[in-house]
């Protein structure tokens, strides 16, 4: 399997590309490089885009139906939404169709920059096959834990749509195989586990103050918790990864949380 670079490693490649240019530009001159050589930066932008071969795939999948879904009509919509009531009349489908639905364009551009800069780092842990396990398992089972709540806790019949349950299931895989990756999805680096963090914090926050922010926090937590579960269906060398890696996120949380109290 080809390596997928990590995000760190492009960016620092590209910036010395672009530092090169006038360089190059000069040896293109003299002949010394071809012309293709000035592109090189843009040659890795889009290397770099299509490397984790899952995540773009269903990135672009994503983005095709939410484009399709403006001719849908009303009723075709309803059936592909999840509702809790399904679970009764055993529309389970809609647990995976409602994961490719979005309410618009900030909900999906939200979602698939999520994906696809935590789906690069499951992916360059794990191959293909076990990211898309990951994916489909963290989306069916956060619908059927965001159903069963709303169903006989909360007594309501709300639906759901969009890939953010599967995306939190990706979040909390990577967060736990490889807690010190630096992503920049907050425009500075910071560990992947900090933004993992930073987003379970959200989501308990969103359940104990609940209001009307569109946001489904019981999926994203069905998605976080999702991962227990389909780790038992990953190989024992994947397992002792995710442990290994909860026990250090677990550590590097305690601390953090004493260095906060005694410090700040």
């Amino acid at each position: 399997m080809k390596e997928i670079r990590s995000e760190s490693k492009f960016i620092w490649k590209l910036i010395l590309n672009i530092l090169l240019t006038p360089i190059t530009l000069l040896q293109v001159i003299f002949k010394k490089k071809e012309s293709k050589d000035l592109f090189q930066p843009f040659t890795d932008i889009v290397k770099f885009i299509f490397e984790p071969k899952f995540t773009i795939t269903i990135i672009i999948v994503n983005i095709v139906i939410f484009i399709s879904s403006g001719f849908f009509s009303e009723k075709l919509l309803y059936s592909l939404i999840n509702y809790p009531s399904h679970l009764l009349n055993l529309r389970l489908y809609t647990l995976v169709t409602a994961g490719f639905l979005h309410a618009n364009i900030t909900h999906l551009v939200g979602n698939m920059i999520g994906l696809f800069i935590f789906g690069r780092v499951v992916e360059r842990k794990l191959d293909t096959g076990k990211t898309a396990l990951v994916y489909f398992g963290a989306l069916i089972i956060s619908g059927l834990f965001s159903s069963l709540i709303h169903l006989f806790l909360l007594h309501d019949n709300i639906g759901g749509l969009g890939a953010s349950g599967a995306l939190m299931g990706l979040v909390a895989t990577a967060v736990l195989l490889d807690p010190f990756y630096f992503t920049y999805e907050l425009l500075i680096p910071l560990p992947v586990m900090v933004v993992g963090w930073l987003a379970i914090y959200a989501d308990i926050i969103g359940i104990l103050n609940p209001v009307e922010d569109g946001i489904g926090h019981l999926a994203h937590i069905g998605g976080f918790i999702s991962i227990a579960l389909i780790m038992f269906l990953l190989g024992i060398e994947e397992r002792s990864k995710l442990k290994k890696g909860l026990i250090i996120n677990i550590a590097s949380l305690v601390i953090a949380v004493l260095i906060f109290y005694f410090v700040i």
